[in-house]
C-alpha cells in the first residue's frame, strides 16, 4: 500500500515543525517514515497509529535528535581528518628541518646554501600549517569556555 499526497504532507509537515533543516535528511526520514507506515498499514493499522509507531520506532528521541547527531559525526570526521593533515605537514616539515641541518654537516652533501633553503623550507611549511592550526584550536576552546560560562 502506497501512501496518498495528503499523508506525505502530513510526514513532511511533521519533520518541518519538528525543526530539521538540512534538506537531504528530510528527504530520507520521508522515505523511512513512509516505508514503516506502510508496514504498519499492511498490517491493517490505522494511519495515525501506524505513523506514531513509525515515530516510535525510527526517532524514539526526536528526529531533531536524528539531525544532531549528523552533523556531529560529519563534523567530527571533517576535525578528524584536518588534525591527520596537519600532523602530516608538521611530521614533514620537522623532519626537512632536521634533515637540511644533518646533511650540512662538516664533509656531507649540502652547502651552507642549499641546506639552508631546506630547513627555510621546513620552517615555512611549519608556519603555515601548524602554528595556524594551534592558534584556531586555541581560539575554538576559548569560545567554548566563554559559552559555559
Amino acid at each position: 500500500m502506497t501512501l496518498n499526497d495528503q499523508q506525505l504532507n502530513l510526514i513532511k509537515g511533521y519533520l518541518h515543525q519538528e525543526g530539521v533543516s538540512k534538506h537531504s535528511l528530510q528527504e530520507d526520514l520521508i522515505d523511512h517514515f513512509s516505508c514503516a507506515i506502510e508496514e504498519y498499514l499492511e498490517k491493517d493499522v490505522s494511519f495515525t497509529e501506524a505513523f506514531d509507531l513509525a515515530k516510535e520506532r525510527i526517532a524514539p528521541d526526536g528526529v531533531k535528535k536524528i539531525e544532531e547527531d549528523l552533523i556531529y559525526l560529519l563534523t567530527v570526521n571533517h576535525e578528524i581528518m584536518l588534525r591527520k593533515i596537519v600532523f602530516i605537514l608538521g611530521y614533514i616539515s620537522i623532519l626537512e628541518i632536521i634533515m637540511a641541518f644533518a646533511l650540512y654537516l662538516p664533509g656531507s652533501i649540502l652547502t651552507k646554501e642549499v641546506s639552508g633553503y631546506i630547513a627555510m623550507g621546513g620552517i615555512a611549511l611549519f608556519a603555515v600549517s601548524v602554528v595556524p592550526f594551534y592558534c584556531y584550536q586555541l581560539y575554538k576552546k576559548s569560545i567554548h569556555q566563554l559559552k559555559e560560562s
